[in-house]
This record gives C-alpha cells, sequence and structure tokens, in this order.
C-alpha cells in the first residue's frame, strides 16, 4: 500500500466514523505519527508504507474513530500561533477565543480608544483552563503581570506546562472563582467562563460533550450562571477604571450586558464581533 492510499483509507474511514474533516484529520494523523508536514508527505506519497507504519496509522484512525478529538490524539493545539498541550483535563482553544485575546491585547497596548490607557497591567485570567488566554496575552504584552485561575487543579497543572512551554512568567491560583485569589485586585480581568447551556449540551458533538471537561462546558440552564458570579464579585477585583472583559455565546451579548448594566459599577458596555458576524467579545470599564 502505498502511503498516498492509506491515508486515502484513513480518510474514508473517519468519513464512515462521521468524523468532521475527515481528510484534514487523516493527514494530520499522517503528520503527527511521522513528524512531518505537507511537503514531506507530497514527497513520500508514492513510496510504499511497510506493514509497521501501516499497524501505527491505523491504530491512531481508529482511536479518532472513537471520537476522541485530534488535539487529544496528537496532544496540542495551536492558538495565537503558539502550541498549546491539551488533554481531557482541559477545553481544547478554539479560534472564536482568539478575538478575546485580541481585543484584550489592544486595550493593554493603548490602542482601544475606548479604554483608559495605562504604562502596566495586572491581568487576572478566570477559569484559564489550558492558559492559553492568559499565556497568549503574557507573549504579546511586554507590559503584563499574569494571574491564571481555575477551580481545577489538574487544569492549572495543564496551564503551568503551557507557560513553561511557551517561555512566560504567569502566577497559578486554585480555587472557586475569585475564591483564588482572596481580596487581590487586578486591572483587568479576562474570562471565557463556561456558557453553553445544560440543555444543549447533549446535542454537542461526541468530541465535546463525552471527551471535553464538562465544568468547562455547562453555564446552567440559561447559560449565565458563571457571568453572573464573575460579575457580582468582579467590582471587589478591579481597581480604579480596571476592564472586565469576556467571551460569550452568539446570542448571549444583551443579556451579559444587562448583567454588567445592573450592577451600576460599570461604564457602557462594548459588544464585538468575530469574523462570521456573531457576537463574541464584551467589556466594560469600572466607574471607580
Amino acid at each position: 500500500m502505498l502511503v498516498k492510499e492509506m491515508i486515502k483509507e484513513g480518510e474514508i474511514r473517519l468519513m464512515r466514523a462521521h468524523c468532521m474533516d475527515a481528510k484534514i484529520d487523516a493527514e494530520q494523523l499522517y503528520y503527527h505519527m511521522t513528524g512531518t508536514d505537507r511537503v514531506g508527505l507530497f514527497l513520500r506519497a508514492n513510496q510504499e508504507a511497510d506493514e509497521e507504519t501501516q499497524e501505527k496509522y491505523f491504530e491512531l484512525i481508529r482511536r479518532r474513530e472513537q471520537r476522541i478529538p485530534l488535539q487529544h490524539i496528537t496532544g496540542t493545539q495551536e492558538f495565537m500561533g503558539l502550541e498549546f498541550e491539551v488533554n481531557p483535563d482541559v477545553l481544547i482553544p478554539r479560534q472564536d477565543t482568539e478575538i478575546l485575546v485580541e481585543e484584550a491585547a489592544k486595550i493593554i497596548h493603548g490602542s482601544n480608544p475606548r479604554v483608559r490607557s495605562r504604562a502596566s497591567w495586572k491581568v487576572l485570567d478566570l477559569c484559564c483552563g489550558s492558559g492559553a488566554i492568559g499565556v497568549s496575552l503574557a507573549r504579546i504584552c511586554d507590559n503584563v503581570k499574569i494571574t491564571c485561575a481555575d477551580y481545577s487543579q489538574p487544569a492549572l497543572d495543564t496551564a503551568q506546562r503551557n507557560a513553561e512551554k511557551n517561555r512566560v512568567k504567569i502566577r497559578f491560583r486554585q480555587g472557586d472563582l475569585f475564591g483564588a485569589v482572596g481580596r487581590r485586585k487586578y486591572d483587568m480581568i479576562v474570562s471565557n467562563p463556561p456558557y453553553i447551556r445544560t440543555q444543549m449540551i447533549p446535542i454537542l458533538q461526541d468530541e465535546v460533550k463525552v471527551h471535553e471537561p464538562m465544568m468547562a462546558l455547562d453555564g446552567g440552564e440559561d447559560g449565565l450562571v458563571f457571568y453572573r458570579r464573575i460579575i457580582e464579585e468582579a467590582k471587589n477585583h478591579l481597581r480604579k477604571n480596571g476592564v472586565l472583559i469576556f467571551e460569550i455565546g452568539h446570542d448571549q451579548a444583551e443579556e451579559v450586558t444587562e448583567l454588567i448594566q445592573a450592577t451600576g459599577a460599570f461604564t457602557k458596555v462594548h459588544v464585538v464581533k468575530d469574523l462570521p458576524g456573531h457576537d463574541r467579545v464584551v467589556y466594560a470599564e469600572t466607574l471607580y
């Protein structure tokens, strides 16, 4: 069997297992197994794949057929041009969340005219998971001190390894939301909390509902449980003119905006759309 025939067979098997992006996944598993890339595949496509190679490759395909996420098989996910370790203890970073990082970075860099600039920023990444947000901000902003906090110690362990892998210094705190940081105050609180409605979880793809941590997905009956808690307590953990910035579900901008406004502690709430035009980020400054 030629290499290209082996990969085609992998693609067919993944299609039969109803895996999305079967062709891409079949190729990515080959890259992972061989340490090569698209150019390497092109050069090897017409070479014979020996029995050992086929056995190793189709074992990876079998795992993906079970709807184990590709990222859990390879152990990595790219985010903001950086490589992150991922595993079943953390949510796999999504491209949508890059919008949150980009907007937070604009504020930190002083390029958002709606927010007061400052020389340095003390930032709390709340519900940090893999650390993708905090680590990315630490890499692209040189005027920040980042603290990552999460309820899950295994998630924090993963985030710490990702900080070391990407050569950034970050503080890590374990606890239930602000219980992780005591009375400390910050210039910015950035968070991508669980926001999927409980009743929607059963219809998610198997890759998500079976293999990703439920505590990172379930936002309660209306998807707003964590927003309520964070917004209510955030004013006690933000310095004057501090910024609260969230990722939100595409249909949650109005509700999250109302929750922030109801505190009476924040300025006008701003909503940012993602590339497809869906509401994706909200942010506001404290009034005092």
